[in-house]
């Protein structure tokens, strides 16, 4: 059953993207910022998860991008964008910034930027979720939920009145986010036509 495996995957992926994505923080927190091991966790564990968490985004859209229309495509497109404006940022932080930029962190205005950008994108791709119909019951909240959370949450704030940081509410939200749209996707039945599609096959 070709939909039915993959959308499983993408929510297997994603759901290990947000436990990689939370024991990063938890790790960093133990070895505190700016530590040699700080570079060591968020190249390891955090580089993996934002490739995970947008894998299990990919899945999800696949499921639906038929019916979603205009709103979930252009959502899709800036969740993607901000997970990866977010990768590129710790990329940047920690391997190019300070042999590049002294003192300065475009790092972290990066990583903030993309944060800034995910619940926008998570809104827009809720919209198409519930235009389209796929999903069933709670899970076509999802995306929109997890949204409007870490709006409500704020996951941003400004460190010294400079830089955007993630505030550890910020980075639970994610993570609890993406566990619950992987467990969305995971557990969603196949519809009728993924059922004809599984029967050709």
């Amino acid at each position: 059953m070709i939909r039915l495996d993959i959308s499983r995957r993408g929510g297997l992926f994603s759901m290990l993207g947000s436990l990689l994505w939370i024991v990063t923080w938890v790790f960093v927190g133990f070895v505190g910022g700016g530590s040699p091991s700080e570079r060591l966790w968020r190249t390891v564990l955090l580089n993996p998860a934002m490739l995970l968490l947008m894998a299990g985004l990919a899945a999800f859209q696949k499921r639906q991008a038929e019916r979603s229309g205009q709103l979930g495509k252009g959502g899709f497109a800036v969740c993607l964008l901000g997970i990866g404006t977010m990768l590129l940022g710790n990329v940047v932080e920690f391997w190019v910034s300070e042999y590049f930029y002294g003192t300065q962190r475009p790092g972290w205005v990066m990583m903030g930027i993309g944060l800034t950008m995910l619940p926008v994108g998570l809104v827009l791709l809720g919209f198409g979720t519930l235009r389209a119909k796929v999903f069933t019951g709670w899970r076509r909240v999802v995306p929109s939920g997890v949204g409007l959370m870490l709006l409500a949450i704020r996951p941003i704030y400004l460190s010294d009145g400079i830089l955007p940081m993630p505030a550890p509410s910020g980075a639970a939200g994610v993570a609890l986010g993406w566990l619950a749209l992987g467990y969305a996707l995971w557990s969603e039945k196949t519809n009728s036509s993924d059922a004809q599609i599984a029967a050709r096959v």
